[in-house]
């Protein structure tokens, strides 16, 4: 990348797209935003130049300095004389038992947890260390190609490091992910130091940018940013105004599929026409399904008897002779008349003519690949069946093409099922930089500032809270209804007030408000304050109940700072009971990698400040 005459505006832009298995960085200058550099050398790397580095981290405890790698800040209580260090990406020894792959995953919580060595570590404290190490390294590359004085001037503020230019990040989470997920991510962005969030929904959205060129941080999600720099890689004409598009972004642990309509294309504007689906069906699951198949092979007592080094040699022959190259079920022999099946190094697994093991490698025919495959690819298939169906629909326009990008995007068999299932009828275009089209995409968005190509989306659930609702006896049943002390009149509880539906568009630039009210009783009041606190609750079904039930969670729960009473209105019941009526807002915006919660008291221009959120 040739780097422009810098100004006094400029501002540095930085895109992450932390995988489950690989992550990627790409950089640029406002001031030359037609060129951008993905990152392709790291830290302990060998051979050619990668575009991503492996999302894999492992740790020591040492006592006294010496430790494997940067230290962290232990959570809990450790010895006083203890330190953490760790390895990531490609120092990360392939035969460590140490090595903790897929983090990712830890941040969600449905998803199993494997071993690994200190078990005190949160999830959070662990991709905190690991996006930690991404942003040092990062950060040094800038330092070789800007030069020390362009990042940190001269002087003291050069002695200290403190950045003169500042430094915003973007970073890209997964469509299919829970809002409590992403909260996660953005608390390990923030504490790996990524700048100051812009989606932190901690009230008005300022920044601060003292503090040694604190930039900003925004999240987006994993498709937008692939439909980002795919749409602007194609040709002139294959897209049209009016036509809409599919994204398949088929990664190592998710698969994310987002329709959009194409409102103008100078300047490029999208909207989001249906709501977007997704599943845990990216290339992970391919790997643990491969190793079953070895495990039922051989036996699960030879198979947990395989030393690291021979499990290795499993694993990457495996990665890189079958995944990236199978590429269909058909015998293709070669020039020499060899066997076109699969041979794995089983090191130390004896011989065995039932097992197919010879010579310490395990016959695996093409037809055993395709069974491998063919359950993870028929739900990749699925997901995008029932897009094109949705689309279909919606009558918003025809399909011109189906996107297919990500890690496991690049698969040549599942490009060619996938063409296979469209018999033609629809257009499957790998872009150009597949493996790299998330974080090419996450650097044109921050390019772009505040001028969003996606104009508007489509919620994917509802969005509401449980209330106390007066009893009406046309609608309720008499079994139901309870004596309110502080209203004086009989309710029923547990009903549902949903303020956003599954389908409904939302905007960055409108807040959407959910108004309500809640009685205290003075007696409650401590001091003059009191905290106002709210529990929103989601549903994921096509359409949700007006009455709680199992398919109804809390999603988070909203705590404001204490409160002046005399912002609320003093009434007393029939009784001669005091209480309090509080008529306040919680509104909420929708960005494309998370929600923002802010709180407004009726009457006043101000929000709450300090309002806490806490995810179930």
């Amino acid at each position: 990348m040739a780097v422009g005459a810098a100004t006094s505006e400029d501002r540095i832009i930085v895109g992450i797209d932390f995988g489950t298995t690989h992550s990627a960085v790409a950089w640029a200058l406002t001031s030359s935003s037609e060129e951008y550099e993905v990152i392709t050398t790291w830290p302990g790397q060998v051979g050619k130049d990668w575009g991503k580095v492996p999302s894999d981290i492992s740790y020591t405890v040492s006592s006294g300095s010496g430790s494997e790698g940067g230290p962290t800040s232990p959570t809990g209580e450790e010895h006083a004389n203890t330190e953490i260090g760790y390895k990531w990406g490609f120092e990360v020894p392939p035969l460590s038992p140490n090595r903790l792959s897929w983090i990712k995953i830890l941040l969600d919580p449905s998803q199993p947890r494997p071993q690994f060595v200190n078990p005190k570590r949160t999830p959070v404290d662990i991709v905190t260390d690991y996006l930690t190490a991404l942003k040092n390294y990062t950060m040094l590359t800038l330092e070789r190609r800007l030069g020390r004085e362009f990042l940190y001037g001269t002087g003291a503020e050069a002695d200290q490091k403190k950045l003169v230019k500042p430094v915003d990040f973007v970073l890209t989470v997964p469509a299919v992910w829970s809002d409590k997920a992403r909260q996660m991510t953005l608390e390990a962005a923030v504490r790996a130091g990524l700048g100051v969030g812009i989606d932190m929904g901690v009230g008005s959205g300022t920044q601060d940018q003292g503090g040694g060129g604190a930039g900003l941080l925004r999240l987006i999600t994993e498709p937008e940013g692939a439909a980002e720099y795919a749409l602007r890689s194609m040709q002139p004409g294959m897209l049209k105004v009016g036509e809409c598009f599919v994204v398949c972004d088929a990664g190592g642990g998710t698969v994310d599929l987002i329709s959009y309509k194409i409102a103008s294309l100078h300047p490029l504007q999208l909207h989001e026409c249906v709501v977007g689906s997704g599943g845990l069906c990216g290339a992970v699951y391919l790997d643990r399904r491969f190793e079953d198949f070895i495990q039922r092979r051989i036996g699960k007592e030879t198979f947990d008897g395989m030393s690291h080094r021979a499990r290795f040699q499993m694993n990457q022959y495996w990665e890189t002779y079958i995944k990236r190259e199978f590429n269909n079920i058909e015998r293709v022999d070669d020039d020499e008349g060899g066997d076109a099946d699969f041979h794995v190094p089983v090191v130390g697994v004896p011989d065995s003519k039932e097992r197919g093991v010879k010579a310490g490698f395990l016959k695996v025919t093409r037809a055993e690949v395709h069974e491998i495959f063919e359950p993870i690819v028929t739900q990749v298939i699925d997901l995008i069946s029932s897009q094109v169906l949705s689309v279909l629909k919606s009558s918003h326009g025809p399909i011109s093409a189906i996107v297919l990008v990500g890690g496991f995007g690049s698969s040549e068999y599942l490009y060619r099922r996938i063409v296979s299932w469209s018999n033609s009828k629809i257009p499957i275009i790998q872009p150009r930089n597949a493996w790299t089209a998330v974080v090419r995409g996450a650097i044109l968005r921050g390019l772009q500032g505040d001028v969003a190509v996606v104009q508007s989306r489509l919620s994917r659930r509802y969005y509401g809270v449980v209330h106390d609702s007066s009893f009406d006896p046309t609608k309720h049943h008499e079994e139901d209804k309870r004596w309110h002390e502080l209203r004086c009149e009989w309710v029923v509880r547990n009903r549902m007030q949903w303020y956003i539906r599954r389908g409904d568009v939302t905007t960055e630039a409108k807040k959407i408000s959910f108004p309500f009210y809640r009685t205290i009783s003075v007696d409650d009041v401590k001091g003059g304050k009191h905290q106002l606190r709210t529990e929103l609750w989601v549903c994921d079904e096509e359409k949700a109940p007006d009455k709680r039930d199992s398919t109804v969670r809390k999603l988070a729960v909203m705590t404001s700072e204490p409160v002046d009473v005399n912002m609320f209105s003093k009434h007393v019941n029939e009784k001669g009971k005091g209480f309090y009526r509080v008529d306040y807002s919680l509104d909420m915006t929708v960005t494309s990698g998370l929600v923002i919660y802010e709180m407004r008291i009726e009457g006043h221009e101000d929000t709450v400040a300090c309002v806490t959120t806490k995810y179930e």
